[in-house]
Order: C-alpha cells, then sequence, then structure tokens
C-alpha cells in the first residue's frame, strides 16, 4: 500500500495507508530520534508492526467476543492470523486506507475509511494528521453509516521508544487488574506501586496490560529521555490501556481509549452511542520538548 510522508523540518511523519497506520516518527531537529518505534517489519504491511495503529469501531478486546445491544445479541467477527478469540482492536488496523486529503506544505493529511461489519455496524472514519512547529496531532471522526444506533468506541495505539533510563509519568485516578483472557479484572483507586506512574519514575521489567481511568482533563503523560528529548501526550480521552511485554523492552504503549476495556459488556458505560450519521471524535497530541 502507499505510504505518505509529512516534514516540517523538526519532525518526520510516515503514514501507511494499509492499517492506517504510522510506519515512523522521527524527530529530525540536530539530531533524529525515534519518538515512536519504526515499523520493525518492512516486508509487510501489517499494522501491528508499525509505530502506531488506530482502534476502531471499538479498543481492545471484548468478553466472550460478544456483547447485548438493546436487546440483540452482537456477536464479533475473528480475525483468525491475528487473534482466534476476539475481535481484537477491532477492524480499522487491518483494514485498508485511503489518502483523501494532502496538503502542498508536507503538514497535513488525512486519511478516510468506510467499513461494514456484518451483522455489527456500519460506519465511516477519517484520520487526520498534522505537525504543528514540535508537536503531531492526530485527530479520529467516526460516523455511524448504519441503520439504527450503536455503541461505537476508538482509540489510538501508539508504540513510544523507551531506554532503561526513560523516565514516565501519567496521573491517574484508578487502575483495572488484568485477568488470564487480558481482560480487565477487578477495578481500584489504589494503584500498586509497580504499576503506579503518578510521579515519575523508569519503567519496570513486569509485564503490563492494564487499563487506567484518568482525570476529567483526560491523558497528560510524559517520557523524559536521557538524550534531552522529552515527549508530552495529551488526550481529552479519559481512559489509557497501557501495555509493554515482559523483560526489557524499546518499547511502551500508552494507548489513548474513548472507552475502557469491555465497556461493552457493562451497561455501554463510557462508549459513545450515535444515531445514524452522527459522529464521535478523539484526538491525541505528541509534543517534543528539547
Amino acid at each position: 500500500m502507499a505510504t505518505h510522508t509529512l516534514n516540517n523540518g523538526k519532525l518526520k511523519l510516515v503514514v501507511n495507508e494499509a492499517g492506517g497506520c504510522v510506519d515512523s516518527f522521527q524527530y529530525i531537529n540536530g539530531f533524529t530520534f525515534d519518538v515512536l518505534r519504526a515499523r520493525v517489519n518492512t516486508s509487510n504491511g501489517f499494522a501491528g508492526d508499525s509505530s502506531m495503529f488506530p482502534m476502531l469501531p471499538m479498543a481492545n478486546r471484548i468478553r466472550g467476543n460478544q456483547f447485548v445491544w438493546r436487546g440483540h445479541k452482537v456477536v464479533l467477527p475473528v480475525s483468525r492470523t491475528i487473534d482466534d478469540m476476539f475481535f481484537l482492536h477491532g477492524n480499522g488496523w487491518i483494514s485498508d486506507w485511503g489518502l483523501l486529503t494532502k496538503n502542498a506544505g508536507d503538514d497535513f493529511l488525512e486519511l478516510e475509511l468506510t467499513s461494514s461489519i456484518d451483522g455489527v455496524c456500519e460506519y465511516h472514519a477519517k484520520q487526520s494528521y498534522q505537525l504543528c512547529d514540535d508537536a503531531l496531532i492526530v485527530t479520529m471522526v467516526l460516523t455511524n453509516l448504519g441503520d439504527d444506533a450503536f455503541p461505537f468506541g476508538a482509540g489510538f495505539h501508539p508504540f513510544f521508544s523507551v531506554q532503561q533510563d526513560t523516565l514516565v509519568e501519567f496521573p491517574a485516578t484508578g487502575f483495572w487488574f488484568e485477568d488470564k483472557q487480558n481482560l480487565p479484572d477487578r477495578f481500584v483507586r489504589h494503584i500498586p506501586s509497580d504499576y503506579n506512574f503518578n510521579s515519575e519514575k523508569t519503567v519496570p521489567d513486569l509485564w503490563i496490560n492494564n487499563g487506567y481511568q484518568m482525570s476529567d482533563s483526560g491523558v497528560m503523560a510524559s517520557l523524559r529521555h536521557k538524550n534531552g528529548v522529552s515527549v508530552l501526550v495529551s488526550s481529552p480521552c479519559r481512559y489509557l490501556q497501557v501495555y509493554k511485554p515482559s523483560g526489557e523492552s524499546n518499547f511502551l504503549c500508552l494507548e489513548p481509549q474513548s472507552h475502557y476495556v469491555d465497556a461493552h459488556n457493562f451497561g455501554c458505560e463510557s462508549l459513545s452511542v450515535l444515531s445514524p450519521q452522527e459522529s464521535m471524535q478523539i484526538s491525541m497530541c505528541i509534543r517534543i520538548v528539547t
């Protein structure tokens, strides 16, 4: 699939139509630094190997891969080559997007996707990427194309570069433990110390795959690298999913989401119930400070 590059002299972004994902995002002012992990496999267009991909029309997993909406059981499809139990992260990241707009200044582009998921929903999505001096602003707009109201959700799945001495901070007001199916277990207000990033600290070597509830102001996170680069992440989203594999890792996923994981099985709390032709929007800003 086609790729498109934005470059404003300070930041360089490569966007891939396959999966509507980002292949690389670099700070290039004086020296080059991968703000997001560069694509780990250049031989295919799989978004899971990318720097960042979109999650829609829902984020993460839903227990049993089904839920009841207004008395009707909604059974989700599975992509067996990716996850044989869940409609993982929706279908936006495994779909081909198309270029809608790219400006002549190489600092803005927009992708679009129209999708119909049999027995589930129909939607149109737009993703815009804008370089504004030292920041990348990503916006996603999701519109219900179906004939009935439906609970929609969305999120961003960025892989932020980290090193052993990178200091990470994101104040949160609550935390979900994880069960054996990688789904949320009980919710607590007192965040266990290993998982608590209310003040900055290095990333522990343990497995992390947990949801965090943020304050009403949304996600405010920072990654401070010893090379003098600080990455500030902000989003109005009130939920943040955090992922890293066990052991030392060169990335940390800080994933702003419009809803908490498996909200579909809790009365659709935190989801956006859209009537036909109604839209929802999420956004994220990644700012570089040196």
